[in-house]
C-alpha cells in the first residue's frame, strides 16, 4: 500500500517486512509457494505433516543469510551453521503453525486492523520516511500505508504478515502466563549470585597418594560397567582424509595499511572526536560499534589479557593507543575500573587482507586442485612445496577438524554416501583460511567393542577406588581436628599443607576446588569456622574450613527485587519455550530430505 510518488520505497519497506518475518515467532509460511507452476518444487521436509517445499526452503534460507551476514562475506563453515539454524527455525515454525490450528488461535480483524494502525514493526520506528523532528510520527506511517493508491496485493501481503504474527504473539503470552517466580526463589537467586566465601583447605590427590599396585579391578567389575553403560561406548561414524590448509592471512602491506588508518583514527579522538561516534562510524566490530564501542562491563579475566595490560596506570575516561592483537589494533578507553572488572570501548580496525593477497592465494588453490585432479593431494602439495596433513580424522557430530578448526562443513562432505574414497573437495573456507580435503576412507558408526574398551574402564574404576582410599586419609585428618586440634595445625602434624583461597563466588572456577563441586557447596552452606570432609573436589579429596562469608542483606535484595524477578520470568520463559518446543518436535514427526534429494540451497549474491 504505497502513494505512487513514494513507490520507490517499496524495496525497502518489503526489505523491512522480510527482516521482521525470519525467526520461529513470526514465520510467514510463503503460502504462494507451496505447490503448482510450471518449476519442480519437490518436498525437501516435513514437519507435523507438513509439507516444506524445496521454493519455501531457499527463500526463507535467503531471508535469513540477509539478515545474518548484513553485506559481509561468510565462510563456508559460516554458510552452513546459518543453514542449520535456518531449517531449525523453519521445522519450529511448521511445528508452532500445527499447534495453533490444533488450539483454533486465530486473529480476528479487529486484532489486525488495531495491530496495523497502532502496533507498526520495530524496524519502521526509525525510518526517514516516517520522522518528523527526529521522533516516530504515527501519522505519516497511517497515511502511507492509507493512500487511495495503495497497491491491494501488498496490502495483503502486510495483512498476511499480521494474521501470522498475532497468533504467534497470543501463544506466547498463553505460555507465559504459566510462568510464576517468587520472591523466595529471586531472593536465593540474588543470594547465590552475590555471596562470596574465603575457606583453607587440606587436599589428598588420589593418583599421588594411593600406589597403582595396592588397587585391583577384576574383570567382572569391568564387564559390570561396561553392560550398564553400553550406550556410552558407541564409536561414532568417521572418515580419514588427506587435507592441505592455505591461509589467508595479510601480507606485511596488508597489516601495514591497518596500522595507518588506527593512527589516524587514535589522532582524530586525541583532537577531540567523541569517542562512540568514531566506533560507530570506524570499528570493524559491529556489535561493539552498534552500542558506541561498548564491550561491556565485566570481570577483567573475561578480557584478552593483552588488553588489560594496555590499560594499566590508565585512569577511567583516558584512551589508550592502538593496541595489537592477532586479530587487529584494537583503540581502548576505559570507562569505568572497580576491584575485579572494566568497562571497556574500543574502536577496532581488522588485519584484513588485499585484493592481491587474496588473489595470491587463489592462485595456489587452483593450482593445488589442478594438479590433484590429474594425479593426486600428496602429488600437488610435492610440486608446489605446500604442507600436506595425511590421515587427517573428521569424526561426526564434532565441528573440530585437527589442524583447521571448526569445519563441519568438510565432515559432512567426507560422510556423505555419495561422495567417493578418493575424491577431491572443493576448497572450503573458515576463519583460519581454506582447505582441500581427500578422501582415504570412512567407517560407519558402531559398538566399541569390550576388549577394546578394557583398559579405559580399568583406569576409570581404579581412579574411583583411589577416591575412596584417599577418604580414609581424609577422615584421618579430620579424626585429629575432632581431638581439638585446628586444620592447620592437623594438616602440618601429618605433612600435608593446608592453602587458603580469596573471596570467591558460588559459580567461580576455584583452583584446588573446582566449579560447582561438592567443596564448594560447602563452603556456602556452612557456618564460618565449621570444618567438613571428605569433600569431593573433582579429581581430588579436601578437607575444607569455611573461614569468611560475605553475605548480601535483604535490604539490597529490596532495592534490585524487581529487576531479578523479571530476569528470572524471563530465562523461565525462555526455558519454557525451549522444553514446548522440543516436546512439539518430539510429538510431530521432522523428515529431512534436503541430503536424499540433492537440494543445494541458493545462495544470495552481496
Amino acid at each position: 500500500m504505497f502513494m505512487s510518488k513514494m513507490r520507490r520505497a517499496a524495496a525497502w519497506i518489503m526489505g523491512i517486512m522480510a527482516a521482521a518475518f525470519v525467526g520461529w515467532l513470526v514465520f510467514d509460511g510463503i503460502t504462494a509457494m507451496q505447490g503448482g507452476g510450471t518449476g519442480i518444487n519437490p518436498i525437501v521436509g516435513r514437519a507435523a505433516g507438513r509439507d516444506i517445499r524445496y521454493n519455501e526452503w531457499s527463500v526463507h534460507l535467503q531471508n535469513q543469510l540477509a539478515i545474518e551476514v548484513q553485506g559481509r562475506s561468510r565462510t563456508d563453515e559460516e554458510q552452513r551453521v546459518a543453514t542449520e539454524r535456518a531449517w531449525e527455525s523453519l521445522v519450529n515454525a511448521k511445528l508452532m503453525e500445527a499447534e495453533l490450528d490444533r488450539l483454533g488461535v486465530v486473529a480476528t480483524d479487529a486484532e489486525v486492523r488495531q495491530a496495523f494502525f497502532t502496533q507498526p514493526p520495530q524496524e519502521m520506528l526509525s525510518h526517514p520516511a516516517f520522522q518528523t523532528d527526529g521522533a516516530f510520527d504515527i501519522q505519516k506511517y497511517r497515511n502511507f500505508f492509507t493512500d487511495p493508491a495503495a497497491d491491494q496485493a501488498q496490502l495483503l501481503q502486510i495483512e498476511n504478515y499480521y494474521r501470522t504474527l498475532i497468533p504467534r504473539v497470543k501463544l506466547q503470552r498463553l505460555l507465559e502466563s504459566s510462568i510464576f517466580v517468587s520472591e523466595g526463589e529471586a531472593w536465593r537467586f540474588h543470594r547465590d549470585t552475590n555471596e562470596r566465601a574465603r575457606v583453607r583447605f587440606v587436599s589428598f590427590r588420589p593418583r599421588e597418594l594411593v600406589p597403582d599396585s595396592s588397587v585391583s579391578v577384576s574383570e567382572a567389575e569391568v564387564r559390570d560397567f561396561y553392560d550398564e553403560n553400553s550406550e556410552d561406548f558407541v564409536r561414532p561414524a568417521s572418515a580419514r582424509a588427506n587435507m592441505v590448509s592455505v591461509s589467508l592471512r595479510p601480507s606485511a602491506g596488508d597489516s601495514l595499511g591497518a596500522r595507518d588508518r588506527a593512527a589516524r583514527i587514535a589522532e582524530r579522538i586525541r583532537a577531540g572526536s567523541d569517542f562512540a561516534s568514531v566506533a560507530e562510524d570506524e570499528s570493524d566490530d559491529p556489535n561493539s560499534a552498534a552500542n558506541g564501542g561498548f564491550m561491556g562491563k565485566r570481570p577483567a579475566g573475561v578480557f584478552n589479557p593483552v588488553l588489560v595490560a594496555a590499560l594499566d596506570g590508565v585512569e577511567a575516561g583516558e584512551v589508550t593507543e592502538p593496541v595489537e592483537t592477532n586479530l587487529g589494533l584494537h583503540i581502548l578507553q576505559l570507562d569505568e575500573r572497580s576491584a575485579d572488572s572494566l568497562a571497556l570501548r574500543q574502536v577496532f580496525v581488522a588485519f584484513e587482507s588485499s585484493g592481491a593477497t587474496e588473489d595470491s592465494v587463489f592462485d595456489l588453490l587452483d593450482d593445488i586442485e589442478d594438479i590433484a585432479l590429474r594425479s593426486s593431494l600428496a602429488a600437488a602439495t610435492d610440486s608446489l612445496g605446500v604442507e600436506l596433513q595425511t590421515d587427517v580424522s573428521l569424526i561426526d557430530g564434532m565441528d573440530f577438524v585437527p589442524g583447521a578448526g571448526p569445519l563441519g562443513v568438510a565432515t559432512e562432505w567426507a560422510l556423505r554416501q555419495e561422495t567417493e574414497i578418493g575424491e577431491l573437495s572443493e576448497s572450503f573456507e573458515n576463519p583460519s583460511g581454506f582447505h582441500l580435503l581427500e578422501l582415504l576412507g570412512r567407517t560407519e558408526e558402531s559398538q566399541i567393542p569390550f576388549a577394546e574398551a578394557y583398559a579405559e574402564i580399568e583406569q576409570e574404576l581404579i581412579a574411583e577406588k583411589k577416591k575412596e582410599r584417599a577418604r580414609l586419609v581424609a577422615e584421618d585428618l579430620l579424626a585429629a581436628i575432632e581431638g581439638g586440634a585446628s586444620l592447620e595445625e592437623a594438616a602440618e602434624e601429618r605433612g600435608w599443607i593446608a592453602s587458603e583461597t580469596e573471596l570467591f563466588r558460588r559459580g567461580d572456577f576455584v583452583p584446588g576446588l573446582g566449579q560447582g563441586s561438592e567443596a564448594i557447596g560447602y563452603a556456602f552452606g556452612a557456618a564460618p569456622g565449621s570444618i567438613g570432609g571428605p569433600l569431593d573436589a573433582g579429581s581430588d579429596i579436601v578437607v575444607l574450613e569455611v573461614l569468611e562469608r560475605e553475605e548480601t542483606t535483604r535490604e539490597r535484595f529490596e532495592e534490585v527485587k524487581d529487576a531479578v524477578l523479571a530476569q528470572l520470568r524471563v530465562e523461565r520463559s525462555q526455558q519454557y519455550v525451549q522444553k514446548w518446543m522440543a516436546a512439539l518436535r518430539e510429538g510431530g514427526l521432522v523428515e529431512d530430505h534436503r541430503e536424499r534429494l540433492l537440494v543445494e540451497a541458493p545462495v544470495p549474491a552481496f
